[in-house]
């Protein structure tokens, strides 16, 4: 009798197994995106790929067919109007997963853009791991986009702010800081460590700032913010730190925030309530960027070191309409 009852019992959870598959099997086989994502025409033709993909995925990663086939969708059509196979090698290659978030979701909203990025990161691991023995990437500590830059707006409150605090030794810190943010594009690190005898006027007038450290370059600073810049920087030693000169741990990564923390902001006119020093260079390399300004002369001045640690900023940069785009890709007559 227990024979049997253990039998039967197995022969229902075995069952119950068979029922689940079936109705997975299902769900993936009624699926199909929406007209406005993949077009009637291209679903057709890379509806077998997507399914494909979609058995594999849900087989071997953690998302059921209702979370992952829309992500599928989208990256398979994407990947078709690029020209390239349609094979789950090259589909789902970590590489070709990076670019579509970046490229080929720039429709989508920030959240949106995070959301489709993890499931398809995820589905890409765990089918590499499943199906060719690969394991993922030692996954660095990065945001997965980087603050967005200040509208011109708030640049303007944020300004009005920095000189209008109550005392001088209080303006200057702000002034400084969001002179050497958004107007020569310096992170913390970067600015901590300028001293009086780093900022100098060169020809022209225009406001240069020496950089230490592991980026040491010279910056020139936005014309709009130079002459702040040198007001500020006019009266303080050489051998002074320009911001927050009474700080004694520069090494800190608090030495911003825990100022900027202290003072009161103008809410109701921005987003947040707190400067963020991150946001002012995001503000200054995408301003420099919508600019056209070579990409060499951006990489020099932010001391980036490869054009890839620029891609993550195309997602803020403006459109160009097709007939300035038109005229700028035939350029000028000889």
């Amino acid at each position: 009798m227990i024979d049997t009852d253990t039998s039967g019992r197995l022969t229902g959870r075995m069952s119950w197994a068979l029922r689940l598959e079936v109705a997975v099997s299902n769900r993936l086989l009624a699926y199909s995106p929406k007209p406005e994502r993949v077009p009637p025409a291209q679903w057709r033709r890379i509806a077998p790929v997507v399914r494909s993909l979609g058995f594999l995925a849900v087989a071997a990663g953690p998302y059921g067919p209702d979370v992952i086939m829309t992500p599928l969708a989208r990256l398979v059509a994407w990947t078709e109007a690029q020209g390239l196979p349609l094979e789950p090698s090259v589909i789902l290659d970590r590489s070709a997963v990076e670019r579509f978030i970046l490229v080929g979701c720039r429709d989508m909203g920030a959240n949106s853009r995070r959301t489709c990025s993890s499931k398809l990161r995820r589905a890409s691991e765990a089918l590499l791991l499943d199906q060719l023995g690969q394991h993922p990437p030692t996954r660095l500590k990065a945001a997965a986009t980087p603050v967005t830059p200040y509208p011109q707006a708030e640049v303007a409150h944020w300004l009005i702010w920095a000189q209008s605090l109550p005392t001088a030794t209080q303006r200057r810190n702000a002034c400084l800081l969001f002179c050497l943010g958004i107007g020569c594009g310096l992170a913390v690190e970067d600015l901590v460590y300028v001293q009086g005898r780093d900022i100098h006027a060169g020809p022209t007038g225009r406001a240069l700032v020496k950089v230490h450290g592991r980026r040491s370059r010279t910056v020139v600073c936005r014309y709009a913010y130079e002459e702040l810049l040198l007001a500020e920087a006019a009266d303080i030693p050489a051998d002074a730190y320009v911001f927050r000169p009474d700080w004694q741990d520069r090494t800190s990564k608090h030495i911003a925030s825990d100022w900027l923390a202290k003072h009161p902001r103008i809410i109701g006119h921005c987003d947040g309530a707190v400067l963020q020093t991150q946001r002012l260079r995001t503000t200054w390399i995408v301003d420099l960027l919508n600019a056209g300004i070579p990409l060499k002369v951006i990489l020099k001045a932010s001391g980036l070191a490869t054009l890839h640690s620029l891609s993550r900023y195309l997602v803020f940069l403006h459109d160009v309409p097709e007939t300035e785009a038109s005229d700028l890709l035939r350029g000028a007559a000889a």
